[in-house]
Protein backbone atom coordinates (compact mmCIF):
# COMPACT_ATOMS: atom_id res chain seq x y z
CA UNK A 1 0.00 0.00 0.00
CA UNK A 2 1.27 3.48 -0.86
CA UNK A 3 2.05 6.08 1.73
CA UNK A 4 -0.73 8.25 0.40
CA UNK A 5 -3.40 5.60 0.95
CA UNK A 6 -2.17 4.99 4.52
CA UNK A 7 -2.59 8.66 5.40
CA UNK A 8 -6.19 8.62 4.03
CA UNK A 9 -7.18 5.61 6.20
CA UNK A 10 -5.80 7.21 9.36
CA UNK A 11 -7.74 10.38 8.67
CA UNK A 12 -10.96 8.40 8.19
CA UNK A 13 -10.54 6.55 11.51
CA UNK A 14 -9.77 9.76 13.34
CA UNK A 15 -12.87 11.42 11.93
CA UNK A 16 -15.04 8.54 13.02
CA UNK A 17 -13.67 8.55 16.58
CA UNK A 18 -14.25 12.27 16.86
CA UNK A 19 -17.85 11.81 15.61
CA UNK A 20 -18.55 9.09 18.19
CA UNK A 21 -17.16 11.24 20.99
CA UNK A 22 -19.31 14.15 19.91
CA UNK A 23 -22.42 11.96 19.78
CA UNK A 24 -21.77 10.62 23.30
CA UNK A 25 -21.14 14.10 24.59
CA UNK A 26 -24.40 15.34 23.10
CA UNK A 27 -26.28 12.36 24.67
CA UNK A 28 -24.80 12.99 28.10
CA UNK A 29 -25.63 16.67 27.95
CA UNK A 30 -29.19 15.91 26.79
CA UNK A 31 -29.68 13.37 29.56
CA UNK A 32 -28.58 15.84 32.17
CA UNK A 33 -30.92 18.46 30.77
CA UNK A 34 -33.90 16.05 30.84
CA UNK A 35 -33.02 14.93 34.35
CA UNK A 36 -32.86 18.45 35.52
CA UNK A 37 -36.30 19.21 34.17
CA UNK A 38 -37.87 16.10 35.91
CA UNK A 39 -39.76 16.84 39.17
CA UNK A 40 -39.36 14.40 42.09
CA UNK A 41 -42.57 12.42 43.03
CA UNK A 42 -44.62 13.60 45.95
CA UNK A 43 -44.20 11.48 49.10
CA UNK A 44 -47.51 9.68 50.01
CA UNK A 45 -48.46 9.82 53.69
CA UNK A 46 -48.62 6.30 55.26
CA UNK A 47 -51.94 5.92 57.16
CA UNK A 48 -52.61 2.97 59.56
CA UNK A 49 -55.97 1.31 59.06
CA UNK A 50 -57.78 0.40 62.29
CA UNK A 51 -59.36 -3.00 62.93
CA UNK A 52 -63.13 -2.74 63.23
CA UNK A 53 -64.21 -4.61 66.34
CA UNK A 54 -66.99 -5.09 68.85
CA UNK A 55 -66.28 -4.58 72.52
CA UNK A 56 -67.88 -5.08 75.90
CA UNK A 57 -67.35 -3.15 79.11
CA UNK A 58 -66.27 -5.20 82.11
CA UNK A 59 -68.94 -5.59 84.77
CA UNK A 60 -68.72 -7.93 87.77
CA UNK A 61 -71.79 -9.86 88.95
CA UNK A 62 -72.96 -12.99 90.76
CA UNK A 63 -73.95 -15.72 88.33
CA UNK A 64 -75.80 -18.98 89.16
CA UNK A 65 -74.08 -22.12 87.92
CA UNK A 66 -75.83 -24.61 85.64
CA UNK A 67 -74.11 -28.00 85.50
CA UNK A 68 -74.73 -29.65 82.14
CA UNK A 69 -74.75 -33.43 81.89
CA UNK A 70 -76.17 -36.20 79.69
CA UNK A 71 -77.67 -39.58 80.44
CA UNK A 72 -80.23 -42.17 79.38
CA UNK A 73 -83.72 -42.33 80.86
CA UNK A 74 -84.86 -45.54 82.53
CA UNK A 75 -87.93 -46.72 84.42
CA UNK A 76 -87.59 -46.57 88.18
CA UNK A 77 -88.91 -50.11 88.57
CA UNK A 78 -88.15 -53.06 86.29
CA UNK A 79 -89.68 -56.41 87.25
CA UNK A 80 -89.22 -59.86 85.79
CA UNK A 81 -92.20 -62.20 86.23
CA UNK A 82 -91.54 -65.92 86.55
CA UNK A 83 -94.01 -68.79 86.80
CA UNK A 84 -94.26 -69.93 90.44
CA UNK A 85 -96.13 -73.17 89.70
CA UNK A 86 -95.87 -75.72 86.91
CA UNK A 87 -98.61 -76.23 84.36
CA UNK A 88 -100.06 -75.33 80.99
CA UNK A 89 -100.98 -71.72 80.21
CA UNK A 90 -104.74 -71.57 79.67
CA UNK A 91 -105.24 -67.81 79.37
CA UNK A 92 -103.21 -64.70 78.52
CA UNK A 93 -104.15 -61.03 78.43
CA UNK A 94 -105.48 -60.08 74.97
CA UNK A 95 -102.93 -57.24 74.77
CA UNK A 96 -99.99 -59.11 76.23
CA UNK A 97 -97.42 -57.80 73.77
CA UNK A 98 -94.19 -55.88 74.10
CA UNK A 99 -94.86 -52.16 74.44
CA UNK A 100 -98.48 -52.52 75.64
CA UNK A 101 -99.49 -50.82 78.89
CA UNK A 102 -101.66 -52.92 81.22
CA UNK A 103 -103.44 -51.49 84.25
CA UNK A 104 -102.72 -52.68 87.76
CA UNK A 105 -104.79 -55.71 88.81
CA UNK A 106 -105.55 -56.97 85.30
CA UNK A 107 -104.82 -60.63 84.55
CA UNK A 108 -101.54 -61.18 82.72
CA UNK A 109 -101.76 -64.96 82.32
CA UNK A 110 -103.35 -67.99 83.99
CA UNK A 111 -102.04 -71.55 84.46
CA UNK A 112 -104.27 -74.64 84.53
CA UNK A 113 -105.32 -74.89 88.20
CA UNK A 114 -107.35 -78.12 88.20
CA UNK A 115 -104.71 -80.20 89.99
CA UNK A 116 -104.10 -77.48 92.58
CA UNK A 117 -107.83 -76.93 93.10
CA UNK A 118 -108.38 -80.66 93.56
CA UNK A 119 -105.60 -80.79 96.13
CA UNK A 120 -107.06 -77.78 97.90
CA UNK A 121 -110.56 -79.28 98.06
CA UNK A 122 -109.15 -82.62 99.26
CA UNK A 123 -107.25 -80.93 102.06
CA UNK A 124 -110.34 -78.91 102.91
CA UNK A 125 -112.38 -82.10 103.34
CA UNK A 126 -109.66 -83.80 105.39
CA UNK A 127 -109.45 -80.70 107.54
CA UNK A 128 -113.12 -80.91 108.45
CA UNK A 129 -112.74 -84.60 109.37
CA UNK A 130 -109.63 -84.05 111.46
CA UNK A 131 -111.26 -81.15 113.29
CA UNK A 132 -113.99 -83.56 114.39
CA UNK A 133 -111.39 -86.22 115.33
CA UNK A 134 -109.57 -83.68 117.43
CA UNK A 135 -112.77 -82.77 119.29
CA UNK A 136 -113.52 -86.44 119.98
CA UNK A 137 -110.00 -87.32 121.17
CA UNK A 138 -109.97 -84.23 123.37
CA UNK A 139 -113.28 -85.25 124.96
CA UNK A 140 -112.04 -88.81 125.47
CA UNK A 141 -108.89 -87.53 127.14
CA UNK A 142 -110.93 -85.31 129.47
CA UNK A 143 -113.25 -88.20 130.36
CA UNK A 144 -110.47 -90.72 131.07
CA UNK A 145 -108.51 -88.19 133.10
CA UNK A 146 -111.59 -87.24 135.16
CA UNK A 147 -112.40 -90.89 135.96
CA UNK A 148 -108.83 -91.64 136.97
CA UNK A 149 -108.31 -88.54 139.09
CA UNK A 150 -111.72 -88.28 140.76
CA UNK A 151 -113.13 -91.82 140.85
CA UNK A 152 -109.86 -93.78 140.68
CA UNK A 153 -111.27 -95.66 137.70
CA UNK A 154 -108.76 -96.80 135.07
CA UNK A 155 -104.97 -96.55 135.04
CA UNK A 156 -102.29 -93.94 134.44
CA UNK A 157 -101.33 -95.78 131.24
CA UNK A 158 -104.91 -95.40 129.97
CA UNK A 159 -104.78 -91.66 130.56
CA UNK A 160 -101.44 -91.38 128.76
CA UNK A 161 -102.75 -93.42 125.83
CA UNK A 162 -105.76 -91.09 125.49
CA UNK A 163 -103.44 -88.07 125.66
CA UNK A 164 -101.23 -89.57 122.96
CA UNK A 165 -104.26 -90.06 120.70
CA UNK A 166 -105.34 -86.44 121.25
CA UNK A 167 -101.83 -85.16 120.42
CA UNK A 168 -101.64 -87.30 117.30
CA UNK A 169 -105.00 -85.99 116.13
CA UNK A 170 -103.88 -82.38 116.72
CA UNK A 171 -100.64 -83.01 114.80
CA UNK A 172 -102.46 -84.45 111.79
CA UNK A 173 -104.83 -81.49 111.85
CA UNK A 174 -101.90 -79.03 111.83
CA UNK A 175 -100.25 -80.85 108.92
CA UNK A 176 -103.42 -80.84 106.84
CA UNK A 177 -104.01 -77.18 107.66
CA UNK A 178 -100.49 -76.34 106.39
CA UNK A 179 -101.03 -78.46 103.27
CA UNK A 180 -104.30 -76.65 102.65
CA UNK A 181 -102.55 -73.29 103.02
CA UNK A 182 -99.85 -74.32 100.54
CA UNK A 183 -102.39 -75.61 98.04
CA UNK A 184 -104.36 -72.38 98.44
CA UNK A 185 -101.22 -70.36 97.72
CA UNK A 186 -100.43 -72.48 94.67
CA UNK A 187 -104.00 -72.00 93.52
CA UNK A 188 -103.59 -68.23 93.77
CA UNK A 189 -100.27 -68.44 91.92
CA UNK A 190 -102.04 -69.94 88.93
CA UNK A 191 -103.41 -66.47 88.15
CA UNK A 192 -100.80 -63.74 87.69
CA UNK A 193 -102.06 -60.15 87.69
CA UNK A 194 -100.25 -56.88 86.98
CA UNK A 195 -98.70 -55.68 90.26
CA UNK A 196 -98.84 -52.07 89.02
CA UNK A 197 -99.74 -50.22 85.85
CA UNK A 198 -96.97 -51.61 83.72
CA UNK A 199 -95.44 -51.59 80.27
CA UNK A 200 -94.52 -54.97 78.82
CA UNK A 201 -90.78 -55.01 78.05
CA UNK A 202 -90.39 -58.69 77.16
CA UNK A 203 -92.67 -61.67 76.59
CA UNK A 204 -91.81 -65.38 76.52
CA UNK A 205 -95.19 -67.00 77.11
CA UNK A 206 -98.03 -68.16 74.89
CA UNK A 207 -101.39 -69.85 75.46
CA UNK A 208 -100.99 -73.63 75.60
CA UNK A 209 -97.33 -73.42 76.59
CA UNK A 210 -96.09 -75.50 79.53
CA UNK A 211 -94.18 -73.46 82.09
CA UNK A 212 -92.00 -74.58 84.97
CA UNK A 213 -91.45 -72.77 88.28
CA UNK A 214 -88.69 -70.18 88.10
CA UNK A 215 -88.82 -69.61 84.35
CA UNK A 216 -88.87 -65.89 83.43
CA UNK A 217 -91.82 -65.30 81.12
CA UNK A 218 -92.50 -61.54 81.31
CA UNK A 219 -90.64 -58.28 81.82
CA UNK A 220 -92.52 -55.31 83.27
CA UNK A 221 -91.60 -51.64 83.60
CA UNK A 222 -93.19 -49.03 85.82
CA UNK A 223 -93.15 -45.72 83.91
CA UNK A 224 -94.88 -43.71 86.63
CA UNK A 225 -91.47 -42.45 87.75
CA UNK A 226 -88.50 -42.19 85.40
CA UNK A 227 -84.90 -42.04 86.50
CA UNK A 228 -82.01 -40.27 84.83
CA UNK A 229 -78.50 -41.14 86.00
CA UNK A 230 -75.86 -38.69 84.77
CA UNK A 231 -72.10 -38.46 85.39
CA UNK A 232 -70.60 -35.19 86.67
CA UNK A 233 -66.96 -34.26 86.71
CA UNK A 234 -65.80 -34.72 90.30
CA UNK A 235 -64.41 -31.17 90.48
CA UNK A 236 -67.75 -29.77 89.25
CA UNK A 237 -69.62 -31.89 91.79
CA UNK A 238 -67.30 -30.83 94.61
CA UNK A 239 -67.37 -27.14 93.75
CA UNK A 240 -70.93 -26.54 92.60
CA UNK A 241 -73.25 -29.40 93.63
CA UNK A 242 -75.68 -28.36 96.38
CA UNK A 243 -76.25 -30.54 99.44
CA UNK A 244 -79.13 -30.22 101.88
CA UNK A 245 -78.59 -28.02 104.90
CA UNK A 246 -77.78 -29.74 108.20
CA UNK A 247 -77.26 -33.05 106.40
CA UNK A 248 -74.31 -35.19 107.32
CA UNK A 249 -72.71 -37.94 105.31
CA UNK A 250 -74.02 -41.43 106.03
CA UNK A 251 -70.72 -42.94 107.06
CA UNK A 252 -68.10 -42.78 104.30
CA UNK A 253 -70.51 -41.54 101.64
CA UNK A 254 -71.92 -38.30 100.25
CA UNK A 255 -74.26 -36.17 102.31
CA UNK A 256 -77.92 -35.87 101.34
CA UNK A 257 -78.20 -33.98 98.08
CA UNK A 258 -80.50 -30.95 97.83
CA UNK A 259 -83.65 -31.88 95.82
CA UNK A 260 -83.46 -29.03 93.31
CA UNK A 261 -85.56 -28.95 90.15
CA UNK A 262 -83.63 -29.53 86.92
CA UNK A 263 -84.54 -29.09 83.27
CA UNK A 264 -84.38 -32.30 81.24
CA UNK A 265 -84.66 -32.31 77.44
CA UNK A 266 -84.30 -34.88 74.69
CA UNK A 267 -81.06 -34.33 72.79
CA UNK A 268 -82.84 -34.93 69.46
CA UNK A 269 -85.66 -32.47 70.19
CA UNK A 270 -84.90 -29.75 72.74
CA UNK A 271 -88.61 -28.78 72.82
CA UNK A 272 -89.39 -32.20 74.30
CA UNK A 273 -88.59 -31.46 77.91
CA UNK A 274 -89.63 -32.08 81.49
CA UNK A 275 -88.77 -31.19 85.06
CA UNK A 276 -86.71 -33.63 87.11
CA UNK A 277 -85.81 -33.50 90.80
CA UNK A 278 -82.31 -34.29 91.97
CA UNK A 279 -82.57 -37.38 94.15
CA UNK A 280 -79.25 -38.87 95.25
CA UNK A 281 -75.64 -39.61 94.50
CA UNK A 282 -75.59 -43.17 93.19
CA UNK A 283 -71.97 -43.94 92.35
CA UNK A 284 -68.40 -42.66 92.25
CA UNK A 285 -66.44 -43.96 89.28
CA UNK A 286 -62.79 -44.20 90.27
CA UNK A 287 -61.67 -44.78 86.67
CA UNK A 288 -63.23 -41.68 85.10
CA UNK A 289 -63.26 -39.65 88.34
CA UNK A 290 -66.92 -38.84 87.88
CA UNK A 291 -69.77 -38.62 90.37
CA UNK A 292 -73.06 -40.11 89.19
CA UNK A 293 -76.25 -38.45 90.39
CA UNK A 294 -79.84 -39.58 89.86
CA UNK A 295 -82.86 -37.43 88.97
CA UNK A 296 -86.48 -38.53 89.35
CA UNK A 297 -89.04 -37.45 86.74
CA UNK A 298 -92.70 -37.80 87.72
CA UNK A 299 -94.59 -38.93 84.60
CA UNK A 300 -97.80 -37.26 85.81
CA UNK A 301 -96.49 -33.96 84.41
CA UNK A 302 -96.99 -35.41 80.91
CA UNK A 303 -100.72 -36.03 81.42
CA UNK A 304 -101.71 -32.48 80.55
CA UNK A 305 -99.51 -32.37 77.48
CA UNK A 306 -100.78 -33.04 73.98
CA UNK A 307 -97.47 -34.45 72.76
CA UNK A 308 -97.80 -37.96 71.38
CA UNK A 309 -94.27 -38.78 72.44
CA UNK A 310 -93.14 -37.35 75.79
CA UNK A 311 -89.85 -38.26 77.40
CA UNK A 312 -89.75 -42.06 77.64
CA UNK A 313 -87.37 -44.69 78.95
CA UNK A 314 -84.40 -45.19 76.64
CA UNK A 315 -84.12 -41.58 75.42
CA UNK A 316 -80.70 -39.92 75.70
CA UNK A 317 -81.29 -36.61 77.43
CA UNK A 318 -79.54 -33.40 78.39
CA UNK A 319 -79.97 -32.09 81.91
CA UNK A 320 -79.20 -28.71 83.46
CA UNK A 321 -78.61 -28.98 87.21
CA UNK A 322 -78.70 -25.73 89.22
CA UNK A 323 -75.56 -25.49 91.33
CA UNK A 324 -74.08 -22.82 93.54
CA UNK A 325 -73.27 -19.27 92.44
CA UNK A 326 -70.08 -17.72 91.09
CA UNK A 327 -69.25 -14.54 93.02
CA UNK A 328 -67.83 -11.43 91.31
CA UNK A 329 -67.20 -12.80 87.84
CA UNK A 330 -67.24 -11.22 84.39
CA UNK A 331 -69.43 -12.85 81.76
CA UNK A 332 -67.89 -12.90 78.29
CA UNK A 333 -68.68 -14.69 75.03
CA UNK A 334 -66.72 -17.91 74.89
CA UNK A 335 -64.94 -16.88 71.70
CA UNK A 336 -63.58 -13.74 73.41
CA UNK A 337 -61.21 -15.89 75.50
CA UNK A 338 -58.34 -17.67 73.75
CA UNK A 339 -57.19 -21.22 74.39
CA UNK A 340 -54.29 -19.75 76.36
CA UNK A 341 -56.79 -17.99 78.67
CA UNK A 342 -56.06 -14.51 77.37
CA UNK A 343 -58.32 -11.68 76.20
CA UNK A 344 -57.79 -8.59 74.09
CA UNK A 345 -58.33 -5.24 75.77
CA UNK A 346 -58.55 -1.77 74.24
CA UNK A 347 -55.91 0.51 75.74
CA UNK A 348 -55.27 3.92 74.22
CA UNK A 349 -57.16 2.81 71.12
CA UNK A 350 -54.91 -0.20 70.55
CA UNK A 351 -54.98 -3.94 71.24
CA UNK A 352 -53.40 -5.29 74.42
CA UNK A 353 -53.26 -8.99 75.30
CA UNK A 354 -54.03 -9.74 78.96
CA UNK A 355 -54.00 -13.11 80.78
CA UNK A 356 -57.13 -13.95 82.80
CA UNK A 357 -58.40 -16.64 85.16
CA UNK A 358 -61.40 -18.54 83.79
CA UNK A 359 -63.65 -19.63 86.65
CA UNK A 360 -65.97 -21.67 84.44
CA UNK A 361 -67.08 -22.22 80.87
CA UNK A 362 -70.83 -22.66 80.64
CA UNK A 363 -72.56 -23.09 77.30
CA UNK A 364 -71.24 -20.34 74.99
CA UNK A 365 -70.16 -18.14 77.90
CA UNK A 366 -66.84 -17.84 79.75
CA UNK A 367 -66.78 -16.45 83.28
CA UNK A 368 -63.64 -14.60 84.36
CA UNK A 369 -62.75 -14.36 88.03
CA UNK A 370 -59.41 -12.51 87.84
CA UNK A 371 -57.32 -10.47 85.41
CA UNK A 372 -59.88 -7.75 84.59
CA UNK A 373 -61.12 -4.65 86.35
CA UNK A 374 -64.16 -2.41 86.12
CA UNK A 375 -64.16 -0.19 83.09
CA UNK A 376 -61.94 -2.39 80.91
CA UNK A 377 -63.06 -2.74 77.32
CA UNK A 378 -62.84 -6.36 76.19
CA UNK A 379 -62.76 -7.15 72.47
CA UNK A 380 -65.54 -9.61 71.67
CA UNK A 381 -64.90 -9.95 67.94
CA UNK A 382 -63.18 -13.14 66.81
CA UNK A 383 -59.62 -12.15 65.93
CA UNK A 384 -57.05 -14.50 64.39
CA UNK A 385 -53.47 -13.72 65.42
CA UNK A 386 -53.75 -9.91 65.40
CA UNK A 387 -50.63 -7.81 65.86
CA UNK A 388 -50.05 -6.51 69.36
CA UNK A 389 -50.74 -2.79 69.67
CA UNK A 390 -52.83 -2.80 66.49
CA UNK A 391 -55.05 0.25 66.03
CA UNK A 392 -58.73 -0.58 66.63
CA UNK A 393 -62.09 1.05 66.11
CA UNK A 394 -65.15 0.03 68.12
CA UNK A 395 -68.18 -0.34 65.88
CA UNK A 396 -70.64 -1.90 68.34
CA UNK A 397 -71.25 -3.92 71.47
CA UNK A 398 -70.74 -7.65 71.69
CA UNK A 399 -73.31 -9.99 70.26
CA UNK A 400 -73.97 -11.41 73.71
CA UNK A 401 -74.55 -7.95 75.14
CA UNK A 402 -76.87 -7.07 72.25
CA UNK A 403 -78.76 -10.33 72.71
CA UNK A 404 -79.26 -9.66 76.40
Amino acid sequence: MSEKETKVDKSTVLIRVIACVLILAVGVVGLKLLKGRKKPPAHAAVQERPLKIEAQSVSFSTVPVLIEAHGQLRSIRMVEIAAEVAGSVVEVHPRLQRGEVIAAGELLFAIDDRDYRSEYESNKTRLMILKRDKELTAKELARVRSLFEKSKVGTRAGVEKAEQAANSSADRLAQVRQAMTRSGINLERCRVVAPFTCRITSKKIEKGQYVAPGKIVLGLADDAILELEVPLDSSDAFQWLQFAENSAAAGAWFAEIKPVQCEVSWTEDSANRAIGVLSRVSFFDEQTRTVKVVLNIDARQFQGQKAAMPLVAGMFCRVLIPGGSMQQVVELPRWAVSFENTVYLIRDGRLATVPVVVARVQGNKSFISAGLKDGDQVVTTRLVNPLERSLVKVVGGSRSAKHE
